[in-house]
């Protein structure tokens, strides 16, 4: 790397590193989690508001809003959370309220259908009907497990759209509902957070690191392997390494070790990619060749020893004098290898002694003894999990399809733990991994169910809230 880059990049995290832990958004609020939209017409006039409340599997709708014509108007959930015009695709031209895409479709269903209808058969956000009066009022109160406050139907951060005309519950995409005549964001009560936006349009960012002597977050694309460095408390972003350093095609799991190297798992690549502090490719590590490869994510230990999570092959790799070497054969153990991504995301205790690393296809979480080699099944139920992070005696897990966060309490000797909550923060997308900034926890919303031919919302963001 340059000298000019490398003093940008040290302006850009030592004149943060002080104040790297500024006073963040509120704690995720105790109780049923409730949020609230206010509905706009198109020059931006409150005419209206709805209330959302979790009560168990179901969410209470109350809706109010005036200035409407008398009659049935269909009313939808959209993808996005932007009331701005943009293009229609059903129209192929701008309307109002545009920007807030399609309907909601959690279940990838591709149809429009009836408030009833399960999401695998119609669009989540294909709500109730709202009757308006002569007066022009409408109002509409009705519960729904079309969509969730949290989970894989969460509807956080998007937007709640009102039509101009009846809802026919059949007619692709939208019902003949009409035009959009009033559009509220979906906002969770008594809660924020804060995003650091990415630049690129793919970034598709699944890996977080936290250098806390710089001040910088580090993240990673799984589409390309660009490495972005972001001053956690300026929220300034600078490419840190181009994608294609060394063969690094894709950057998964990140953790910066001691030294202040930054090290990268490259997934179907079958590599480990170590950087310098400054960005500049030390090596690049590959694995044992066989078929099907995915190393996912690695974490140092206090040894000198980088153990390296590999998703397809039943194998747990340990990394020793920039060697790379099968550590632990996963098929003579309790962890049985099946259909789809298994091991994941790995960490460890401060002392080295134990790694935790969990399963995503079964939703088991490991305990694994660096000395004797032993695994012990810790606990079930941390389907989709993927990125760990440890923080004393509490293990926070990102279920990624899931779209929240879990907090697991475990026990002294780490070989048995409790689920406590899960925080679908202010709405997630796919988040990934997780990194520790003082008392807040920093999560990749990556989209990468949006991979490889989807639509992601961008910008891409990295989020940050109080620990829970």
């Amino acid at each position: 790397m340059k000298r000019a880059l490398l003093s940008g990049l040290l302006a850009l995290g030592l004149s943060s590193a002080g104040s790297a832990e500024m006073n963040m958004a509120t704690a995720p609020a105790s109780g049923p989690l409730s949020a609230a939209a206010s509905l706009r017409d198109d020059a931006g006039k409150v005419t209206g508001n709805v209330k959302f409340s979790q009560q168990g599997m179901n969410v209470k709708v109350d809706v109010t809003v005036s200035g409407l014509t008398p009659g049935k108007h269909g009313m939808h959930v959209h993808e996005y959370g932007r009331c701005t015009p943009g293009v229609d695709a059903a129209e192929n031209k701008v309307v109002a309220f545009g920007g807030a895409g399609g309907h909601f479709d959690p279940g990838m269903s591709a149809n429009h259908d009836g408030p009833d209808a399960g999401d695998l058969y119609g669009h989540g956000g294909d709500l109730p009907m709202l009757t308006v009066g002569e007066d022009g009022t409408g109002t509409a109160s009705f519960t729904t497990q079309k969509v969730s406050l949290t989970g894989k139907n969460g509807m956080l951060d998007r937007s709640i759209i009102i039509h101009s005309d009846a809802d026919d519950y059949k007619s692709d995409p939208g019902g003949m509902s009409g035009e959009r005549v009033r559009c509220g964001l979906i906002v969770r009560d008594n809660f924020a957070a804060r995003n650091y936006p990415l630049p690129g349009p793919q970034d598709f960012p699944e890996g977080v690191a936290y250098d806390a002597a710089r001040g910088l977050l580090f993240t990673g694309s799984a589409a390309n392997g660009d490495i972005y460095a972001v001053n956690a408390s300026s929220g300034q972003v600078s490419l840190f390494s181009k994608g294609g350093a060394k063969g690094r095609s894709s950057a998964l799991g990140l953790k910066v070790d001691a030294q202040g190297r930054l090290w990268v798992a490259g997934g179907a690549t079958g590599t480990v990619s170590i950087l310098s502090p400054d960005g500049a490719p030390i090596a690049t590590l590959m694995s044992p060749p066989s078929p099907d490869p995915y190393l996912n994510d690695l974490i140092p230990t206090p040894d000198g020893s980088v153990y390296v999570t590999d998703s397809t092959r039943p194998m747990l790799w340990r990394v020793r004098d920039m060697k790379i070497e099968p550590w632990l054969d996963l098929g003579q153990t309790p962890i049985k290898y099946g259909p789809g991504l298994n091991l994941n995301g790995i960490t460890a205790t401060p002392d080295g002694r134990y790694l935790l690393t969990v399963q995503l296809n079964t939703g088991e979480l490991w305990r694994i003894d660096t000395q004797t080699k032993a695994v012990k099944k810790v606990m079930d139920g941390l389907n989709n999990g993927d990125g760990l992070l440890l923080d004393g005696q509490t293990l926070y897990v990102a279920r990624n399809a899931d779209q929240v966060i879990a907090k697991v309490q475990l026990s002294a000797d780490y070989d048995s733990g409790q689920l406590m909550m899960e925080e679908p923060i202010g709405g997630l997308r796919h988040p990934t991994t997780l990194a520790l900034i003082g008392g807040d926890l920093v999560v990749p919303q990556s989209q990468l169910n949006q991979l490889p031919s989807g639509i992601p919302e961008t910008p891409f963001v990295l989020t940050r809230f109080r620990k829970f």
